[in-house]
């Protein structure tokens, strides 16, 4: 496995590679193998990630303006192996090597589940649109779940800059305060289409904050799940995105995991109503084209 980091001068570089050296052992014991060829550490994140991947749409920061999640890392597949970029923020003083274990596990984990998830059918528009949503929300909730699980045996006691990256991490993902936005932002979008009658457009309109809301929410349940002794007299806020249909589907995620079940066929209703949040059902038609009702929230 080949390690490359393009950040700081040479000092810096090797103490870098030293700690990842270190770090791959979780991925050695990981099973099924993980076939990783490279990890990059690249000055500019954003450009070597289209770059490799060939996606010149590519962006590390997603979301409305002032209320973005920003990626850490991403998994690629390369010619030789999966490469993994990390992003060169991961290295500043704000963070150490328990909070780089987590994200690096963390992507060891997708990995993984590339393998361990069931492929999805393709003969029903609805079916393979829910259980797409379901396996890529499962797939991050897993993916923390087992990195707390992992990174917290091999660094304890826990390091004063993991207790505040955790505990910042639980907060941020659940506040409130960013919801109203997004939710405004929704709605605007279905009076839209009350005027254009374009599904399409209203879905490609949605998208993004469906996926920054979504994960960012399993990010912050997985995080409670995981340390519910610590967070057990910390409220969950309700709010437009949290809701009695976001919690049944979270509980459904950690039953899952604690279980470690993969075959999420018996969430797809939980999926369905899940995303009535944000004015969206699937439905089969004929010939398999499908449709995307637009409901009012």
């Amino acid at each position: 496995m080949k390690i490359e980091v393009e950040i700081d001068n040479k000092e810096i570089q090797q103490q870098i590679t030293e700690e990842l050296d270190y770090l791959l052992v979780v991925a050695e014991s990981m099973e099924p193998p993980l076939n990783i060829s490279q990890i990059i550490v690249p000055a500019d994140f954003e450009a070597k990630v289209r770059e490799l991947s060939e996606e010149d749409g590519y962006k590390f920061q997603r979301g409305l303006e002032n209320e973005k999640i920003t990626a850490a890392a991403k998994i690629i597949e390369g010619k030789d192996g999966i490469i993994i970029v990390l992003a060169p923020f991961i290295y500043l003083a704000v963070f150490d090597i328990m909070v780089r274990c987590f994200i690096l596990t963390h992507e060891f984990t997708h990995i993984m589940n590339k393998s361990r998830f069931p492929k999805i059918p393709k003969n029903s528009f609805a079916l393979e649109n829910y259980l797409e949503n379901l396996y890529t929300l499962f797939d991050e909730y897993m993916a923390d779940r087992f990195s707390f699980h992992i990174t917290e045996r091999l660094f304890n006691p826990p390091t004063d800059t993991w207790k505040e990256y955790n505990k910042n991490g639980f907060l941020n993902y659940l506040n409130p305060e960013t919801h109203p936005v997004y939710y405004a932002q929704v709605k605007s979008e279905i009076e839209k289409f009350r005027n254009h009658g374009d599904v399409n457009l209203y879905w490609n309109s949605v998208i993004e904050t469906v996926n920054v809301i979504s994960i960012s929410t399993v990010h912050g349940f997985a995080t409670y799940h995981q340390h519910h002794d610590e967070y057990r007299d910390i409220d969950i806020p309700t709010t437009s995105f949290v809701d009695e249909k976001t919690l049944a589907l979270m509980d459904y995620f950690k039953t899952k995991y604690e279980n470690a079940e993969t075959d999420l066929k018996d969430g797809v209703v939980l999926m369905s109503n899940y995303l009535t949040n944000f004015g969206v059902k699937f439905e089969d038609r004929p010939d398999n084209k499908g449709y995307v009702y637009v409901l009012d929230i």
